[in-house]
């Protein structure tokens, strides 16, 4: 930036001198100086630009800032070449030197945040632009047209628009943390502004990630061998109803013993192969798709399904022989949390691998929405990828190691969840209202965004319509820029104070 600023500076001197040369027939410099000078600041502005080229965000209001500056310097060439007085071709190369410089300014001070990309109000900028040149060649003639034409187009141009919320981020940011929030990415307020559902895991409404078995029904009024057959059948599986189970059979002192054969069936239960006889423990659709009748059972988990607790047929040689019923702890605030993201404006979503009256109960319970039946061995991902496909709600889900919560944005359909995003925001076990707050940080920022977009946007069409009557120089682009940058910094900082008192 140093070396674009000092050619900036030559540029300007230059064309100052050029100007009285133009009455005394006197330069030192050559008539092309402020060109080549204007030229070299333009080139090194977009070197230190090149990091926002090569990343989405900024990426599109750079391109076009670059583009109509080349067009800028490319006229001033051509005026020159065609004889026309120094102070007429310099304007426009002056300013194209100006929009690079003050754009790569901008970016370092207040970096994109791909809230709003700025191109309408440089469309509009670029069209106000031309209107005043052409309505200053039309009363005046062409020599005075080029200088209007900078003058509106620099002093209209939105340099500072896509980095908005660069102050106000940093308060926000704190704001999240204080909340409950551990970890949050860059980009996060915008996602989470952007989202209109969101789907909530049901492991991640639970107080823990522990089952507990509360009934053990067996047909045969043989609880402890059904327990024994189902903890053995378990006994080489992690899964929480494998936990649960093997916890259980310790408390009443049951002997297990270790499978032949275990093949777990995701999202539906487990096969395994237990002293010659094959052991299903599962739901009914897997009994179904094992063709085992399970008629009986089904009567029994349903009344346990309707007070929200997980019901697992058990099946021995083709036959069904008796039912469990596990339950987990609810989060005391995970109800109040459904509540408050419904205030903030988010539809939550419970799901949940359980039966369709399983998911109804505890939906009602939290105050969450329930979804349609998911696929066999579904993940939360697949099945918003699946469910929402015009737009994937967020994902609330419990960590890997079941040691945090975690927000993520939802996938394209047909992604793996291999490929699933990292998450945007980690709060612990203990914080889900952290997620609420989340929101309302997210959607209060975007207001305030808004407002000082309208503010700045005011600012520049005055400040263009000024130069385009030949009220304002064009060189007071550097002062316009740092009055934009004090409005921006003291917007932020009350608007995020009152923010945050409304928030505590």
């Amino acid at each position: 930036m140093g070396f674009a600023t000092a050619f900036l500076a030559f540029a300007c001197l230059v064309h100052g001198e050029g100007v009285i040369a133009g009455q005394s027939r006197l330069m030192v410099f050559g008539t092309h100086s402020a060109l080549i000078f204007s030229m070299f600041a333009a080139i090194f502005a977009l070197l230190s630009l090149s990091f926002s080229l090569n990343s989405e965000i900024g990426r599109s209001l750079t391109l076009f800032t670059a583009a109509v500056s080349a067009v800028l310097l490319a006229s001033a060439f051509l005026i020159q070449q065609g004889g026309l007085p120094v102070d007429t071709s310099g304007s426009l190369a002056l300013a194209a030197a100006f929009l690079m410089v003050l754009r790569a300014y901008g970016v370092a001070i207040l970096p994109p945040r791909g809230d709003h990309s700025g191109l309408r109000e440089a469309t509009y900028s670029l069209l106000l632009a031309v209107a005043g040149a052409s309505l200053w060649w039309g009363l005046a003639g062409p020599m005075h047209a080029p200088a209007i034409l900078a003058a509106t187009l620099l002093l209209s141009w939105p340099h500072l628009i896509d980095g908005i919320n660069a102050f106000a981020d940093k308060v926000f940011h704190q704001a999240a943390l204080n909340a409950g929030t551990r970890v949050l990415e860059p980009g996060a307020f915008s996602k989470i502004a952007r989202a209109r559902d969101i789907l909530i895991d049901k492991m991640a409404v639970m107080s823990g990630p522990d089952l507990i078995v509360t009934n053990v029904m067996a047909f045969n009024n043989e609880p402890r061998t059904l327990l024994a057959v189902a903890a053995s059948a378990e006994a080489q599986s992690s899964h929480p109803v494998a936990q649960a189970l093997r916890q259980l059979a310790e408390q009443w002192h049951v002997a297990l013993k270790h499978p032949d054969r275990f093949e777990p069936a995701p999202g539906l239960g487990v096969v395994a192969l237990l002293g010659g006889q094959t052991v299903v423990i599962g739901t009914t659709d897997l009994l179904k798709r094992l063709k085992i009748d399970s008629f009986t059972a089904d009567a029994i988990a349903r009344s346990l399904e309707a007070d929200g607790k997980t019901a697992l047929r058990v099946a021995v040689g083709g036959r069904v022989v008796g039912v469990l019923g596990l339950e987990g702890t609810l989060r005391q605030d995970a109800g109040v949390a459904g509540m408050a993201l419904r205030r903030e404006g988010l539809i939550p979503w419970l799901f949940s691998g359980d039966s369709p009256k399983t998911r109804e109960a505890l939906a009602g319970l939290l105050g969450l929405e329930h979804l349609d039946d998911p696929e066999p061995g579904e993940t939360a991902q697949q099945a918003a990828a699946r469910i929402f496909p015009g737009g994937a709600p967020l994902i609330l889900s419990l960590s890997e190691d079941r040691l945090s919560l975690e927000l993520r944005e939802g996938q394209e359909a047909g992604s793996s969840d291999r490929d699933r995003p990292a998450p945007i925001a980690v709060s612990d076990t203990d914080d889900i209202g952290a997620f609420p707050a989340l929101k309302a940080l997210a959607m209060r920022r975007t207001l305030l965004a808004v407002h000082a977009r309208r503010l700045l946007t005011g600012l520049w069409l005055l400040a263009g319509l000024c130069g385009g009557a030949a009220l304002v120089p064009l060189f007071a682009a550097p002062m316009l820029f740092a009055v934009c940058l004090a409005i921006l910094w003291a917007f932020a900082r009350f608007s995020v104070a009152d923010t945050l008192k409304s928030i505590d």
